[in-house]
Parts: C-alpha cells; sequence; structure tokens
C-alpha cells in the first residue's frame, strides 16, 4: 500500500461538479449550514487503502492497515460489502467517491455528504 497522497488524487468529471452545484444551491435553499467538501473519484482499490488507514494520508506503519485492507478488498470481492463514500470532516471536508458508482448513487452520496 502506498500512502503518498490521498487527497487530489482524482478530481470529478464536469457532469459530478455541476450535481454537486446544484445539490448545494439545495441544501443552501433548506437553510443547511455546511462547509465546502471536495469530492475525489478513486477505484475501489485506492478506496479500501484509504479505509484501512482510517481517512488519515499518512500513518505509521502496522500490519493492521494491511489486514484491514485486505479485509476491505475481500468484502467487496465475495459481495459482502461495499464502500460507496468515505467522508473525513474537516474544513472543507474531503469525500471520497467509488468509481463504479451509478449516477444515481454518486448524486445520493454527495447530497449525503
Amino acid at each position: 500500500m502506498s500512502t503518498s497522497s490521498f487527497i487530489g488524487t482524482r478530481r470529478l468529471p464536469r457532469y459530478l461538479l455541476e450535481e454537486q452545484e446544484r445539490i448545494a444551491e439545495s441544501a443552501r435553499a433548506f437553510g443547511l449550514d455546511f462547509f465546502d467538501t471536495i469530492f475525489e473519484m478513486v477505484p475501489y482499490y485506492q478506496m479500501s487503502e484509504i479505509a484501512a488507514y482510517e481517512g488519515f494520508p499518512i500513518r505509521y506503519p502496522h500490519y493492521r492497515f494491511g489486514m484491514e485492507y485486505e479485509r476491505f478488498r475481500k468484502s467487496d470481492e465475495y459481495g459482502l460489502s461495499r464502500i460507496y463514500e468515505l467522508v473525513i470532516n474537516n474544513n472543507p471536508g474531503v469525500a471520497y467517491l467509488l468509481e463504479g458508482n451509478s449516477l444515481v448513487d454518486q448524486k445520493l452520496v454527495m447530497a449525503h455528504v
């Protein structure tokens, strides 16, 4: 596993950036106040890596992170579970979206964040 950088690796395509703006406008129209969110699309292997490191881009080396990575990877491979999103609640927030999600899934996840 490489922890070189999680943030800034894969930006959203234009159609999802437009959806992000629409979702934010709707949320603000309902009076919600929230921090800006940086959305990034990542493939499942990288999502598993980020989840294994509990969202932190740099962690101390430990075998437990490798065990967690394998658990996440096998859970998806066997159809037991899937990570659709992973959110780091900062200002600005960082949300990782799974690359293989359908458009409906991406919109729901973005609205949820």
